[in-house]
């Protein structure tokens, strides 16, 4: 182990908890033993796509490698190493189910989503080459699922509609939508003033970035005003752009829901 610690430079994003993010022990492993290939074989094994593959790099290792070649200062390794990385940030977005036909990828402006989020992760790249960005670590943990959230946050933007009296201007968290404060109306205190206001969406928000990544995914695009199922032509879907069945996703909504409820009981505990 270190071995692993002394080769491989640790990331440096905090928790909320305090606890430093680390690289799952697999990807340690695997990027230690990669430092020993020569660039071009790690060039050559990164261009391969079928994950089955023997020589298959994971994304997650070629993050590491990208950020490691602002020490040589070689532009060239970076690009190479971008270009790959941002094919790999395009195929990670979540895309509709064929049987739902293209109409309901224009018609939801998925296209223009997931350029957004591709746009969002390869600029976490480039600022992460001028001076070290601490949202890029995730990407070295877990590169799909956080490629995912990003899709999420940049679909929930598109979707939510502006409402004043609903929203808090917060274009990075987003704002407690009704749908959900309904779900939580014993919570959904009245006659406040609106800092008191702006602190419980706050308390909220926070209970729901809680979440487990499949429970939190439900609520935020239910505050996007994304329906759970629909019939209409064209129109997206939780079920669709998750690829759950509605049972699924009903289940991972109540359980979000018993759990915000709960954090938020504990606050008002906390808070006598």
């Amino acid at each position: 182990m270190r071995k692993h610690e002394f080769r491989v430079v640790p990331l440096r994003k905090h928790k909320v908890d305090g606890e430093l993010y680390t690289r799952r022990s697999p990807t340690t492993q695997f990027i230690d033993k990669s430092l020993d290939w020569p660039f071009e074989d790690l060039i050559d094994r990164a261009t391969i796509r079928d994950r089955s593959h023997s020589n298959y790099v994971p994304s997650e290792v070629l993050v590491y490698h990208l950020r490691q070649t602002k020490s040589d200062n070689s532009d060239g390794r970076f690009i190479q190493l971008y270009n790959i990385l941002r094919d790999r940030t395009e195929a990670a977005c979540p895309r509709p189910n064929r049987h739902a036909g293209e109409k309901i990828y224009e018609n939801a402006h998925l296209s223009e989503i997931r350029d957004a989020t591709v746009n969002h992760v390869t600029e976490l790249m480039f600022t992460d080459r001028q001076d070290y960005d601490e949202q890029l670590d995730i990407y070295e943990v877990v590169f799909d699922k956080a490629v995912r959230a990003a899709h999420i946050t940049k679909l929930r933007k598109v979707y939510r509609r502006q409402r004043a009296s609903e929203d808090v201007e917060d274009e990075v968290t987003g704002a407690a939508r009704a749908v959900v404060e309904a779900a939580l109306e014993r919570y959904n205190k009245v006659g406040l003033t609106a800092e008191e206001d702006l602190d419980y969406r706050i308390h909220l928000r926070g209970a729901i970035d809680a979440l487990p990544t499949d429970e939190r995914e439900v609520i935020d695009l239910m505050l996007a005003d994304i329906p759970i199922e629909t019939n209409k032509n064209g129109e997206a879907s939780i079920t669709e752009l998750l690829g759950c069945v509605e049972k699924t996703v009903r289940n991972r909504r109540d359980r979000a829901f018993a759990k915000i409820r709960q954090a938020l009981e504990l606050e008002v505990d906390d808070g006598q």
